[in-house]
């Protein structure tokens, strides 16, 4: 049997904890749900940034924190190794962040290693999910009124 694999970026994770309106990754029991190690700084520096403009108070900050924390606790986080660094440094057929780069090549390692079982790249952000469908992976989470290879950006992971 298959196990679906979800493979979740920052503004994926960022729009449960906010409960944002939006596709989200349904987590599903039985489903494997990974990211990148890169995951918990971005997602913990955007708790932050959130605090310090204003957004959350001290004692919202703290809550947020904790719901973020016991959800990664439930992601099988990848490292970032060398051949991770090795993908991401290869040429993109579209303009691609450093970061972005970092998650479409932990992906399609994790992809690769999961011998034909679906993996579904979960991301709300437009150019991020145009550099995963530029590496021919399965983007999810995008706008349904919206054309596969468009989106738009969370405003709190931005």
């Amino acid at each position: 049997m298959k196990i679906p694999v979800k493979y979740v970026d920052a503004s994926a994770v960022l729009r449960v904890v906010f409960s944002e309106p939006g596709p989200s990754f349904p987590p599903v029991a039985g489903d494997r749900v990974v990211s990148s190690q890169l995951v918990e700084v971005e997602t913990f520096r955007a708790v932050d940034r959130e605090r310090l403009v204003g957004h959350l108070d001290d004692a919202e900050t703290a809550v947020k924190r904790k719901e973020l924390a016991d959800l990664l606790v439930t992601l099988d986080l990848a490292a970032i190794d060398a051949s991770v660094i090795d993908k991401a440094k290869s040429s993109f057929a579209v303009n691609v962040r450093a970061l972005d780069a970092i998650h479409v090549a932990t992906a399609e390692i994790l992809a690769a290693e999961a011998e034909g079982e679906p993996l579904e790249f979960w991301t709300h952000d437009e150019r991020q999910a145009t550099a995963a469908m530029s590496r021919g992976l399965t983007v999810r989470g995008l706008p349904d009124s919206l054309p596969s290879d468009a989106g738009t950006d969370v405003g709190i992971s931005g």
